[in-house]
């Protein structure tokens, strides 16, 4: 095995970035929530940027149907955690790299992820998970990046500022506490 240098493994960021930028990201922490399609390929991306810490989560196991898309998904994942499965390909390329990896608990304790991580990554597919998570963010000051598998361009950063797509986007959830908010508030129109 060779000995991973952390220096000689970034050295072609330098020029696109500063060694300080470089150091930053090594510093720097992102939630990513959701490794299955844009978040486990904007995960992917910023390990093998340099980021150095992440908590990761996912409630889900590979299937077959996603090796056509996700970047973690392989015919020897297939049934494994989605999570597990992306930590342990992270790790393989930077074995510094610090992970804290959930499960479906990540959804209680968004309020406390989004405190400890200035970024997140909503890799997310379901809405009411999207509303909290975006919530705590706007509480906690975090910058939310969204990324959607779509035909056109579809990458969204929401700083802790803007409004979030719930209300931008007139969401039936606007207003209404996390526990208030039934089923039929989650479906599409």
């Amino acid at each position: 095995m060779t000995t991973f240098n952390y220096g000689e493994f970034t050295t072609r960021n330098l020029g696109f970035i500063t060694k300080a930028e470089q150091a930053a990201l090594r510093d720097g922490a992102v939630f990513v929530a959701g490794v299955g399609g844009m978040g486990g390929a904007s995960f992917l991306a910023l390990v093998r940027a340099g980021v150095g810490r992440f908590a990761v989560c996912d409630i889900d196991v590979f299937e077959t149907s996603n090796m056509n898309r996700q970047v973690f998904a392989f015919t020897d994942t297939v049934g494994q955690d989605k999570a597990e499965a992306a930590c342990a390909a992270a790790r393989r390329i930077n074995p510094e790299v610090q992970i804290e990896r959930l499960g479906a608990e990540w959804i209680d304790q968004v309020a406390d992820l989004a405190g400890r991580y200035p970024v997140i990554v909503n890799g997310t597919d379901d809405i009411a998970a999207g509303v909290a998570l975006y919530r705590a963010a706007k509480a906690a000051g975090a910058t939310v990046i969204d990324a959607y598998a779509s035909p056109l361009p579809s990458v969204i950063v929401v700083r802790p500022s803007d409004p979030r797509p719930e209300e931008r986007l007139r969401y039936p959830t606007h207003g209404k506490a996390l526990d208030a908010i039934r089923p039929e508030d989650l479906r599409a129109s």
